[in-house]
């Protein structure tokens, strides 16, 4: 007779999970590549070791389909201040070859260094570590400080490029970004100088001394910004030189896009490089800050407030659309890369101008009504009427459109404007 005892095995309440005292347990599963593994995890309770131990199961099952990495393929997470060491020598050979700015990786730097002054802590941070909370908070402190929607907003974008860059390199799956909006900024026109500051401007370039080097590099300066609409940069050397000068039109070969664009040369802008013709190399050989001081000059001269070089090309744009009425053409003349982004600066311009065409629209109609009533006896008269007018007499829609225009709210100089006297 077999006396031997059948051995008998413990049910658990949980499958995989074992109390091991105080409050220990030991949970048991089988891993992504198959191989049993047990682990003793601390836990309030049998079922939150049971959670845990289900919770890691979701996780092979992650890995076994391909959509996490399994542990032994992770790479080590950077520090916040690691990512930008590489960023930045990624961004410095891309310098070196020409496809990038150097510019455009110092606004990066800013912003970064903008980041580590409000929070220093997170430099030291893992990147997947930093929170959409930390970013807020930025914003908020940048507020607080008295920096404006628009800078705040640069410092989003850039930064954003950076955890971009994370994401490309797999060090996160989703940018911290994607849950961070910008800061709303509240639509308006941009500046431009009116009638009358464009008045002061002509009686201050009246003013200079032009036998004084520095003041004759002002006028030329602003009266080419002025003409031509061009940003800062693209008037200077080397991105403008003499070899940018062709007959009859003005070619700044590098805008903000890099793309090349290309203005008809009006005589006051043809008086300014024909003056400046005997400079080596370009018109106009100076650095940012140098250009800056020489336009302020002016305008403080002028007693203009709030005016840069910018406003000198926000300027130009304005004023060539009220000339043409064509908001195409004015930011073809611009190179802004779409017409939308020329519609959002000039947004209170353009309705402006809408009221005085809508006006202009109705009386030639209402002239047209007129002309066209059934009556024979009024048509009759209109016909005399007509006969008796001068050979060269306008017609209607110019002198309605004459009487408008010297009404309006933007009232456009006639080309004897001294500001083209001052540049000959």
């Amino acid at each position: 007779m077999n006396n031997t005892k059948k051995r008998t095995y413990k049910h658990y309440r949980y499958p995989g999970v074992r109390p091991k005292g105080n409050k220990k347990y030991l949970i048991d599963f089988i891993d992504h590549n198959g191989k049993r593994r047990q682990k003793t995890i601390s836990a309030r309770s049998e079922a939150d070791a049971a959670q845990i131990r289900r919770a890691v199961l979701t996780e092979r099952d992650k890995i076994k389909a391909g959509l996490i990495a399994a542990p032994e393929m992770q790479m080590d997470i950077p520090r916040l201040i690691e990512l930008w060491d590489e960023f930045e020598t990624e961004r410095l050979l891309k310098i070196q070859a020409g496809s990038m700015k150097h510019t455009t990786l110092q606004r990066c730097r800013n912003s970064f260094d903008n980041l580590i002054k409000y929070n220093p802590t997170l430099k030291r941070k893992r990147v997947n570590k930093i929170l959409p909370s930390d970013l807020e908070k930025f914003m908020a402190y940048r507020k607080e400080m008295g920096y404006s929607p628009e800078g705040i907003n640069v410092d989003l974008r850039k930064l954003k490029t950076l955890f971009n860059f994370a994401v490309t390199k797999k060090y996160i799956e989703r940018s911290q970004f994607s849950e961070v909006s910008n800061v709303s900024v509240p639509k308006s026109d941009v500046r431009f100088l009116n009638e009358d500051e464009l008045q002061a401007l002509s009686d201050a370039l009246d003013s200079l001394d032009l036998s004084d080097s520095f003041q004759t590099d002002a006028r030329d300066l602003t009266l080419f910004y002025l003409y031509t609409g061009a940003r800062a940069s693209e008037a200077l050397y080397p991105t403008f030189n003499w070899e940018c000068d062709l007959k009859n039109s003005v070619r700044f070969p590098k805008t903000k896009r890099g793309k090349s664009r290309t203005i008809p040369k009006m005589d006051t802008v043809k008086a300014v490089l024909e003056s400046r013709k005997k400079i080596s190399g370009g018109p106009f050989h100076f650095t940012r800050d140098q250009v800056y001081n020489r336009v302020k000059f002016v305008m403080d001269k002028a007693k203009i407030s709030n005016a840069s070089t910018h406003t000198l090309r926000k300027t130009a744009g304005a004023w060539y659309y009220m000339a043409t009425g064509d908001i195409f053409a004015a930011s073809q003349f611009l190179g802004h890369s779409t017409v939308k982004v020329t519609e959002s600066h000039y947004v209170g311009l353009i309705q402006s101008l809408q009221v005085e065409y809508a006006t202009l629209f109705e009386g030639v109609l209402n002239q047209q009504l007129q002309l066209g009533c059934n009556s024979e006896l009024k048509l009759a008269q209109n016909r005399r009427t007509i006969d008796t007018l001068p050979h060269k007499e306008k017609s209607p829609l110019l002198e309605e459109k004459s009487e408008d225009s010297d009404g309006g709210r933007y009232k456009i100089r006639t080309c004897d404007f001294r500001l083209v006297r001052a540049a000959l």
